[in-house]
C-alpha cells in the first residue's frame, strides 16, 4: 500500500509587485512543492494551476480561483507560508488555515523555516 502523505497548501505570492515578477513568484512556488515533497508532503499550490485556466486580472476569474483555492485549503493539514511578505490574497488564505485550526509554518523564500531565520539569515542575505 502507499503511505499517507499530508497534504500541504502552499500559500505564496503571485502576483508581480515591485520586487518581483510572476516568473519569479512561480518559480518560488514550484520550490516550496519541491522541499514539500521532499520532505514527504503531499504539495498543493493553487497559483501554479488556476492563472493559467482563469483570468487573474478579471475580478469574477479572480474570485473563482480563491474560492477553488480555499476549499482545498480546508482540507489540507498544514499551510506553508513561503516568503517573508504577506500579499492580501495570502493573508486571506493565512486568516481562514488558523479560523480552521490548520497550523502555519513560516518560511523564507529560500526555505529557511521562521524559527532559525536569525542564525540563518546573515549568511543567506534574507528573503
Amino acid at each position: 500500500g502507499h503511505a499517507k502523505m499530508k497534504l500541504v497548501y502552499i500559500c505564496s505570492r503571485y502576483r508581480a509587485d515591485e520586487r518581483h515578477t510572476v516568473e519569479e513568484n512561480i518559480g518560488r512556488a514550484l520550490y516550496a512543492c519541491s522541499v514539500a515533497l521532499s520532505k514527504g508532503y503531499a504539495p498543493f499550490a493553487p497559483h501554479l494551476i488556476y492563472p493559467r485556466v482563469l483570468d487573474d486580472n478579471d475580478p469574477e476569474d479572480r474570485q473563482l480561483g480563491m474560492k477553488a483555492a480555499l476549499n482545498w485549503l480546508i482540507g489540507c493539514e498544514e499551510l506553508w507560508q513561503w516568503g517573508a511578505t504577506v500579499s492580501e490574497g495570502m493573508a486571506l488564505e493565512i486568516e481562514i488555515a488558523q479560523k480552521a485550526g490548520i497550523p502555519v509554518k513560516v518560511f523564507n523564500s529560500i526555505g529557511i523555516p521562521k524559527e532559525h531565520w536569525n542564525s540563518e539569515k546573515a549568511k543567506n542575505g534574507g528573503a
